[in-house]
């Protein structure tokens, strides 16, 4: 076979392999007939289908994925989210919820960087945050630090953080004892002082120096 040949071949296969994907980019080939979520429990699956703006029997080829993850994005309780093809027919979408650790106000919720991001019921194991600590400030970020360095069963014991300043937060328990954490640093230390004084008499407890604890 002549190089001329082989070149028109080629020449030919390249022209079939153009108007194939111009077919499927110009002509619904792959139609768009259900979504996969994934990652919700908060957001109803319905909102996030609405959310990225695809709809049922559009081009899947031309859906804009970075719309779509854009558009999910923006519901409140969604951090981020991510949207992919998967041919034949369906847009699979990914989504990453913020986690309430906190609220203020009684549902106003605050996630793990101290940030405000929706209002809603708070959910099981989200701690009452009282004080001066404001969405988005250091004093909120410092006090979920706190909580984050408290495993989830002595979580569960507390009623509330008290921030009066950046060096003077109170836990208060659900038995009505407090505990008095000082500062957000030696967190780790302070958690195990945290756990201790639990298991003690008193009433008042001051694990400001988690070397040195105090009741009174």
């Amino acid at each position: 076979m002549s190089k001329k040949s082989i070149t028109a071949i080629v020449a030919g296969i390249l022209a079939v392999l153009v108007l194939a994907a111009a077919a499927v980019w110009l002509f619904p080939v792959f139609k768009v007939s259900s979504f996969e979520i994934q990652g919700n429990s908060h957001v109803d699956a319905a909102q996030v289908e609405e959310s990225s703006g695809v709809a049922v029997g559009e081009n899947l080829v031309r859906v804009d994925a970075r719309a779509a993850a854009s558009g999910v994005a923006h519901l409140p309780w969604v951090k981020s989210a991510t949207v992919s093809r998967a041919f034949p027919s369906t847009l699979d979408i990914e989504v990453i919820e913020h986690e309430a650790v906190a609220f203020r106000e009684g549902n106003l919720l605050i996630d793990a960087e101290g940030k405000e991001f929706t209002t809603d019921t708070p959910p099981e194991g989200a701690v009452e945050i009282t004080g001066s600590a404001e969405p988005g400030s250091q004093e909120m970020r410092d006090a979920v630090d706190v909580l984050a360095a408290l495993p989830q069963n002595l979580r569960a014991q507390v009623k509330s953080l008290e921030v009066k300043n950046a060096y003077s937060m109170t836990f208060h328990l659900k038995d009505e004892r407090t505990v008095f954490w000082g500062a957000s640093e030696d967190n780790a230390n302070k958690a195990l002082a945290f756990e201790t004084v639990l298991k003690m008499e008193g009433q008042n407890w001051n694990i400001s120096n988690p070397e040195l604890v105090t009741s009174k």
